[in-house]
């Protein structure tokens, strides 16, 4: 039997802003981004959700819903861009709050880590995870995703933004979804979306040029932490197709296969920027591939 998904568990913010109160207020044709997009609302964390709330909150319910016994979880991987340490991962924080609950040392033999990749970090984990319980059938994993997009205010990409976690149970037998072990990858460096280091220097912030304590920062150079990306959201949008179209071709060699293969497939799940995103991408892909068929054929 091939791993996959046995239980899924959610957790999204409470607060809702309609898209079109927002283009109002920006100035923009609500058209645009309803129908255009296929945006409806937009969700933000209230003063106390953070990552690890949502995290938190998705895991407990997965645990609660399926009566998972904690001694059988060998692993909890999370997939995020939205760590709130540099060093301390947020599945770290989850085992602690979860054995809050939960009882003492009950995940003490689990194993914990983060993928920080922007979009693909909870595909990561989850890859992981399935190699693991192949490998370990008796054993069981959870993966957790968990982020908030933020973005700065009157940008192209602030009514992108959305807060929220999913925890999926990882077993040999699952009920939801199973997986083959075929894996297509297309892979590239580039700078479309980032959230660099930024510093400012003590002497900006306040006026003086001696190198006084600042909140007890003895550092002439203050680091500053920031959620709002450095991003180029067309330039993003063709690096997303980019890889999505090369990773179809890699997984039509992949499976040997010289005909067009979606065809054969019951339905496509994706991770979007924006809803709308996925059906203008894959006719793309499509037509390519109808096109390479037919000259194969002749």
């Amino acid at each position: 039997m091939n791993p996959g998904i046995d239980a899924i568990s959610f957790d999204v913010a409470k607060i809702h802003l309609p898209i079109q109160s927002l283009a109002k207020a920006r100035n923009i044709e609500p058209e645009k981004l309803e129908k255009g997009l296929g945006l409806i609302k937009m969700t933000l964390p209230d003063a106390h959700q953070d990552t690890i709330v949502f995290g938190a909150n998705a895991l407990t319910k997965l645990i609660l819903d399926n009566n998972i016994d904690l001694s059988e979880i060998a692993r909890i991987y999370v997939g995020t861009e939205s760590a709130i340490d540099s060093s301390k991962p947020i599945s770290s924080f989850l085992i602690a709050l979860m054995e809050q609950k939960f009882g003492e040392n009950s995940l003490a033999e689990c194993d914990v880590v983060d993928f920080t990749f922007a979009c693909i970090g909870g595909v990561d984990a989850l890859q992981n995870c399935i190699d693991f319980i192949t490998l370990n059938p008796s054993k069981k994993a959870i993966v957790v995703t968990t982020d908030f997009a933020k973005y700065d205010l009157n940008s192209t990409g602030e009514y992108t933004q959305g807060a929220g976690a999913l925890a999926m149970l990882i077993t040999s037998n699952p009920r939801i979804i199973a997986f083959e072990n075929l894996w297509a990858t297309s892979t590239k460096g580039v700078f479309d979306f980032f959230k660099p280091y930024r510093t400012i220097s003590k002497k900006e912030i306040t006026g003086n040029t001696n190198n006084d304590p600042w909140f007890e920062n003895l550092e002439d150079e203050i680091e500053i932490h920031k959620d709002q990306p450095v991003f180029d959201g067309q330039y993003s949008n063709q690096c997303y197709m980019d890889r999505t179209k090369n990773a179809y071709f890699s997984f039509k060699k992949l499976v040997k296969s010289s005909k067009t293969i979606y065809n054969s497939w019951e339905s496509i799940i994706m991770h979007l920027p924006y809803a709308f995103q996925g059906r203008r991408m894959l006719s793309e892909i499509y037509a390519l591939d109808e096109e390479n068929f037919r000259n194969f054929r002749k």
